[in-house]
């Protein structure tokens, strides 16, 4: 009898940590040029979960445009969304989105920014 975990089973599988954020994001799908306005609400250095008024499929490229809080650049992501479900708390739709390319300095302001979120928490 097998003693591994199936993946994804057991404390924190992630490899990176995620942050509860609240920031604007702007959002464009591969193929069409309107932008979508929405609300980054939980960010790591492998993605975020946006929410909009528009709902997007699952498996959907997108791209991301933001800035981090106190940030002094706009950061441009491409992603895929992963996850869509409608928040009825919130009365939008939430998207995880998994980043598919990320240009290494901002993925390590990212990392950076969380781990100073989660030493403001401790304190």
């Amino acid at each position: 009898m097998s003693t591994e975990q199936p993946l994804g089973s057991g404390p924190q599988q992630r490899r990176f940590f995620r942050a509860a954020v609240e920031f604007p994001v702007a959002v464009t799908v591969s193929g069409n040029d309107a932008v979508i306005e929405g609300s980054a609400v939980d960010l790591s250095g492998g993605g975020m979960r946006v929410i909009t008024k528009n709902d997007l499929s699952a498996g959907q490229n997108i791209t991301l445009r933001f800035s981090l809080p106190e940030g002094e650049r706009e950061m441009m992501v491409r992603g895929r969304v992963v996850l869509s479900f409608f928040d009825a708390s919130r009365q939008q739709y939430a998207h995880g989105v998994a980043f598919t390319q990320i240009a290494a300095p901002d993925q390590s302001e990212i990392v950076e920014f969380i781990h100073e979120l989660q030493q403001r928490a401790r304190t």
